[in-house]
């Protein structure tokens, strides 16, 4: 039940207010306890440099001393100032889906934490004006459900804790998919809000043109024998205007052969949200393309590259579309194609590395 000495501000969840921020981190630095909102759920929060702050949280939900409360991180530059040793895949994981629900193990050095960037606004602004880093675990007792509400978590928790941040309801109603990221691969704790599928994937890298008949199957022909059989990297294709189904085109299928690449199998994929969602990059023919694929996925922006951005040559031109052409063309664009492939491909195997 809420205790009178809990106190709740009422905080705009796009714009939240620099002083009622201010407020909250007074109370973490005081040694409080805060109830604040995330994308997931409600959190109960603390300053981890605040000696016996961490132990209240263990108090008010009645958790086990064994299990370990969780960091919110203000963002990747946070985490990484902890000393936390990324697995390839675990940062590739940290750039594409933080913020968001997703819960990291790391080791930092001699001892192992849990990491998440939330995603919303309120829980960063606190976060920012905390130094980066606070304690953060469900605002509820342990084992009972997730408080989606402040009223929720007061219920639960209101006795131990000294203000609420009430930004409404929290999105997702569902807390953050756990992994273990100590190791060489990834091991699921807990399946949350992030599906298991999403985490095990491999890094995709998405070709596209406007059928998906010529040039951007070339193209990926192309990326999948530069990389090498034994890639990491999923690479796919895709066309803005595609219709399903349809064979490459003969002209691409027969310069492809000269350099013994088989494009015989090809079937044409129209642009899909899922593929955009799953795609690490999204490597466009065209700048009206790159408009293309941009306004009908905005989310997508920070991850779409031209082609021949990695090529010296053509630098920030557009791709020439070969359809309908003669066999000499489709060569030109085929080896035009390749040449950016060998600093497209120096590109993704850096994309993940340490400082990138």
């Amino acid at each position: 039940m809420a205790s009178a000495k809990s106190k709740i501000l009422v905080v705009n969840p796009v714009h939240p207010e620099p002083a009622l921020i201010s407020e909250a981190t007074r109370a973490l630095r005081s040694g409080g306890l805060i109830i604040l909102p995330t994308e997931t759920v409600y959190g109960v929060a603390a300053d981890p440099g605040v000696e016996g702050a961490a132990e209240r949280i263990y108090a008010a939900k009645e958790r086990d001393r064994g299990k370990p409360i969780p960091l919110l991180a203000s963002g990747l530059d946070a985490v990484e100032q902890q000393k936390a040793i990324f697995p390839l895949w675990a940062r590739r994981l940290a750039k594409r889906y933080w913020p968001g629900p997703l819960t990291l193990v790391l080791k930092c050095g001699v001892r192992t934490e849990g990491f998440r960037v939330p995603d919303h606004t309120v829980a960063l602004a606190v976060l920012k004006a905390a130094g980066g880093l606070l304690r953060v675990t469900s605002a509820n007792i342990s084992g009972a459900p997730a408080a989606r509400t402040v009223t929720a978590a007061l219920e639960a928790l209101g006795d131990s804790v000294t203000l609420a941040l009430d930004a409404g309801q929290a999105g997702l109603g569902v807390e953050s998919t756990v992994v273990d990221a100590t190791g060489d691969v990834p091991v699921i704790l807990r399946q949350g809000a992030l599906p298991r599928e999403t985490v095990m994937a491999r890094p995709l890298v998405l070709f596209v043109c406007t059928g998906n008949t010529c040039r951007s199957p070339m193209a990926a022909l192309l990326a999948r024998h530069w990389l090498g059989k034994k890639s990491e990297w999923e690479v796919a294709s895709a066309g803005v205007s595609a219709i399903p189904g349809q064979r490459a085109s003969e002209g691409a299928i027969e310069v492809s052969a000269e350099k013994n690449l088989d494009l015989a199998d090809h079937r044409s994929q129209p642009l899909a949200q899922a593929r955009i969602d799953a795609a690490d990059l999204v490597v466009v023919m065209t700048e009206a393309h790159k408009r293309a694929v941009i306004l009908r996925f905005p989310g997508v922006a920070g991850r779409v590259v031209m082609l021949n951005d990695f090529n010296a040559r053509h630098q920030g031109e557009d791709v020439p579309d070969p359809f309908g052409m003669k066999v000499d063309v489709y060569r030109t664009i085929r080896d035009e194609i390749e040449a950016a492939m060998p600093e497209l491909v120096m590109h993704l195997r850096g994309l993940y590395r340490s400082g990138n």
